[in-house]
């Protein structure tokens, strides 16, 4: 069972042969949260225990033990905040041609291509009173108490649970095609944070973000902020310290080293915005981490 819940796009979920994976997300006080991302792979989520603040496509939900999340392929979300006390989720993140017939079929053509293309969606939160979030969860049970056991032939389970949960999905949830001007707005969303993703390590500007988009600086900060939540300066920060928080974990290379490969060229700035988002030291992290 794989635990990093740092989902970012280019990671395989599952294998070639099964293009499915589970992860079991564990967010103590004040040590991580998840920052904005996406991939190109349909993730479902059941939140298993707490609360926190989750942004999901330009909106930001306050999500509780129960609730259940249908995010689509490329599809912006992340916790906003660290969350107030132990969170913790349950995801299944698959590729939606594991689904498709090879031969094409209405299945195909009617239900899956509409979803992995953006052109159908569903509502991407369903609160635990929800009789829609009862009847995805029992689902979502089944499909998780199979792949933890992995009795012989358990991927055919697995599919046809997919099956029917999509079934569920299509009879009784509503959905809507998609807004082109929402579109445009994380298409450049999403050109910015790969940047961000991509050139993390070196220095970056504003200019060079607004740039991407054909913005001002002006229009661009006013953008970002607007539909992150936040400036593009405290998302860099944010991610540059989420790969230092997770090479302090992962690694025994020196927390000089591990500041300057995250992009931090002043040690005493790094430790100070790392006590400042985490709670504690680098170091204090890294024996945490260790001896969790």
């Amino acid at each position: 069972m794989n635990q990093n819940p740092n989902l970012l796009e280019g990671v395989r979920h599952g294998s070639a042969m099964f293009p499915l994976e589970y992860y079991h997300c564990v967010f103590p006080l004040g040590i991580s949260n998840l920052p904005v991302h996406w991939h190109k792979d349909f993730e479902i989520t059941l939140v298993e225990k707490g609360s926190c603040t989750y942004q999901i496509d330009l909106q930001t939900y306050k999500i509780r033990e129960g609730d259940v999340l249908l995010l689509p392929p490329e599809m912006l979300h992340g916790t906003g905040e660290e969350p107030k006390e132990e969170f913790i989720t349950d995801s299944f993140v698959f590729c939606l041609d594991m689904l498709e017939s090879q031969r094409t079929d209405s299945c195909t053509t009617e239900f899956f291509v509409p979803l992995s293309k953006g052109i159908l969606r569903f509502p991407v939160y369903l609160p635990a009173a929800d009789s829609m979030a009862r009847l995805l969860g029992k689902s979502f049970e089944k499909i998780r108490q199979t792949y933890l056991e992995k009795p012989p032939g358990y991927e055919l389970e697995i599919k046809a649970e997919l099956f029917h949960l999509f079934f569920l999905l299509y009879r009784q949830a509503p959905y809507q095609r998609s807004d082109q001007e929402h579109t445009e707005i994380t298409d450049k969303l999403k050109v910015v944070l790969q940047f961000i993703q991509d050139h993390y390590q070196q220095g970056i500007t504003v200019r060079e973000l607004a740039d991407l988009c054909h913005f001002s600086e002006y229009h661009f900060m006013r953008f970002f902020k607007r539909h992150m939540n936040m400036t593009s300066i405290e998302y860099l920060n944010q991610y540059r310290l989420e790969m230092a928080s997770r090479q302090l974990a992962e690694t025994n290379l020196s927390v000089t080293s591990i500041a300057l490969e995250s992009g931090f060229n002043n040690i005493s700035y790094f430790n100070r915005v790392f006590k400042r988002k985490f709670g504690i030291t680098p170091m204090e992290y890294r024996s945490y981490s260790k001896n969790s």
